[in-house]
């Protein structure tokens, strides 16, 4: 099942909650204002690879304790 959310420990990462981060880090980065559809993109960029990343980890830690056929 797919979700929005990256949910770990009882707290939800979600795109919404990284924005003010990712737009504070964008202005210093660049020193100027950034669009708000800028940090968006970047902060569901994020979400995606924090997805990927458990996803990964899921995944190798079951094929390990898997059984050898």
């Amino acid at each position: 099942m797919n979700i929005s959310a990256v949910v770990t420990g009882g707290i939800a990462i979600s795109t919404a909650t990284l924005m003010p981060a990712v737009e504070w880090a964008l202005g210093l980065a660049f020193h100027v204002p950034v669009p708000p559809s800028v940090s968006s993109l970047v902060a569901g960029v994020l979400v995606a690879g924090v997805h990927a990343g458990i996803d990964f980890i899921k995944n190798r830690a079951a094929a390990k304790a898997a059984p050898a056929a």
